[in-house]
């Protein structure tokens, strides 16, 4: 399995004020953060699109594998174990009708996440004076 970069926070994780935080929305999952950007909050996060499946690791749990390329960078896992094991998990009809994608993070004092969906975007949201 090999993990190939897709994008990138836009701050450190160690610039984390709030969060992370997740949270379903409508078909999505969302993983929101704000970062203290030069006295400023950025709020940002990171949507993943029409998600099938996810699993979270708290950093002690995570192994280097978990972590190498992954600090603060989202990858897709190619070939993933994971994504044929939910595949005939589903029911014959449905096997192949999903876009299904094995991405991968890792957040500092968050640890690992990984989220079975069919995309991941980044959205940034207004920066406002005073952190918090």
């Amino acid at each position: 399995m090999q993990k190939i970069k897709v994008l990138q926070l836009p701050l450190p994780s160690s610039a984390i004020i709030r969060g992370p935080n997740l949270r379903t929305d409508g078909g999505d999952l969302r993983l929101s953060m704000d970062f203290d950007d030069d006295g400023q909050r950025l709020s940002t996060s990171l949507r993943f699109v029409k998600d099938r499946a996810f699993r979270q690791r708290g950093e002690v749990y995570c192994t280097a594998w978990h972590v190498a390329d992954t600090f603060d960078t989202v990858c897709e896992v190619q070939p993933s174990d994971w994504v044929k094991e939910l595949r005939l998990a589903s029911v014959l009809t449905a096997r192949d009708q999903w876009v299904m994608r094995h991405f991968i993070i890792y957040v500092d004092n968050f640890g690992c996440l990984e989220v079975v969906a069919e995309s991941v975007m980044i959205e940034d949201g207004a920066r406002n004076s005073g952190g918090t």
